[in-house]
């Protein structure tokens, strides 16, 4: 576990800094940061790769950072009346994933990180899938190979120009909550391998 300042430098793989730390994204229910918000992108605790006692260090670097979902989308939320900020912290160095529960007494969220701990967040049937802002369909089904690691989603769109694609995991550039960040540009989903399997 480490504690997390605001404004901390933030460095790349390539030792490049990509920015610093702007806010902390917490989920209520498994009491645990879940994201850092680092130069406006939501990066997920998973990719700290080390730290020293001035910085953070990640498995991204710049572009890879600006490809991450940035944080005007709906699956985070700033942190209601209710929060009670830690020492040193402000309500405004807060953001809650927005499928979080939410109870009745004060909270205080953490301020420490542990990036061994598994992921949270789940990737489910119905999971919106976007594209930079750009929403291109839900989780139909997800594939795993024997050790159950993710191999490829099939992602659906209904109505006019519907379609069931095949999309690779390597495609995964995050998930917050339950939804599920991939790296397509515009058009690229109807380009993907159709979805043969008939259920």
């Amino acid at each position: 576990m480490r504690a997390i300042r605001i404004g901390e430098p933030v460095r790349g793989r390539d030792g490049v800094r990509i920015g610093s730390v702007d806010r902390l994204v917490i989920d209520e229910a498994a009491h645990r940061i879940t994201h850092l918000v680092v130069d406006g992108h939501l990066v997920g605790v998973r990719r700290l790769k080390g730290s020293t006692e001035d910085e953070l260090v990640t498995d991204l670097d710049r572009a890879e950072l600006e490809r991450l979902p940035d944080v005007e989308g709906e699956h985070v939320s700033p942190a209601g009346e209710r929060w009670v900020a830690p020492p040193g912290f402000a309500l405004e160095h807060f953001l809650a994933i927005a499928s979080a529960l939410i109870g009745q007494a004060p909270y205080q969220p953490p301020v420490e990180v542990d990036p061994d701990l598994d992921d949270v967040h789940e990737l489910t049937t119905g999971s919106p899938v976007w594209a930079g802002s750009e929403l291109v369909g839900e989780v139909d089904r997800v594939e795993t190979d024997d050790s159950g690691r993710i191999v490829e989603l099939v992602v659906g769109r209904g109505g006019l120009g519907g379609y069931r694609k095949r999309l690779p995991a390597d495609r995964i550039t995050e998930v917050v909550g339950n939804n599920v960040h991939v790296a397509l540009e515009a058009g690229e989903p109807e380009s993907l391998a159709d979805d043969q399997d008939v259920d």
